[in-house]
């Protein structure tokens, strides 16, 4: 649990900023929240490929909460799933992973999270909201989703047997200018099949998950007994 004088941690190993040609200071931030329950390879595959597609300082990883959407019954205490991407990802200069939505408590809106992020590295910044095709069929039910259109980029990835294209009614809330700006920044990857659901009902059934997460994560998990019915 949090407490009052406590402040979100943001872990990093490079500057906040991307100077650009002309030598003037850009940051372009990209978002990438979710349960990451656990974190895997197809996360980082996406990370990866959306910072180069989209030139980006930086990504910030940032563990929900409580998912305001969907019901998880088996969801690892939220600190066990920070500790994991912090561990997937510290050979990498260009991640970095947030406490702020765990700090936060409740359930993690990300019209708040995106508000918080400008605040701590400045209005100047430029947002970048990653997240999968699935995601982009409920995001018209997301808490002020017509203001969040206009505080950042929503950067859409491919997901196997999920559309990428938007629905009627978030092109009526969102507008045909955000429309049209998250249809540029759709990025295709090769279908990577990992899901978190799959890897929580291996470990449940006993079988391995070699490959499926780095291996200090399949350690991690090992550590503390997550996922395991036993």
């Amino acid at each position: 649990m949090s407490n009052g004088n406590s402040k979100p941690s943001f872990s990093s190993n490079q500057s906040d900023v991307l100077t650009d040609n002309n030598n003037q200071c850009q940051k372009r931030i990209g978002i990438f929240g979710g349960t990451f329950n656990p974190i895997h390879m197809g996360h980082l595959i996406m990370a990866e490929e959306v910072f180069k597609q989209r030139h980006l300082s930086k990504i910030v990883f940032i563990p929900t909460y409580i998912p305001p959407h969907k019901h998880v019954n088996d969801l690892a205490e939220a600190h066990h799933r920070h500790q994991m991407i912090k561990a997937a990802i510290s050979d990498k200069s260009e991640f970095e992973v947030s406490d702020l939505e765990i700090m936060r408590e409740g359930k993690s809106y990300t019209i708040d999270t995106i508000q918080e992020i400008l605040n701590h590295y400045g209005k100047e910044s430029e947002i970048f909201l990653i997240m999968g095709a699935d995601s982009l069929n409920e995001l018209e039910l997301w808490k002020n989703i017509k203001k969040l259109s206009q505080l950042c980029h929503f950067v859409i990835v491919n997901r196997p047997g999920f559309k990428t294209e938007a629905s009627p009614r978030l092109v009526e809330i969102i507008g045909k200018a955000s429309l049209l700006d998250m249809e540029s920044l759709r990025i295709e990857i090769t279908p990577v099949d990992i899901s978190s659901t799959n890897i929580r009902k291996r470990l449940n059934g006993g079988v391995g998950i070699k490959d499926l997460v780095p291996e200090c994560v399949e350690a991690y998990i090992k550590e503390h007994g997550l996922y395991s019915s036993t």
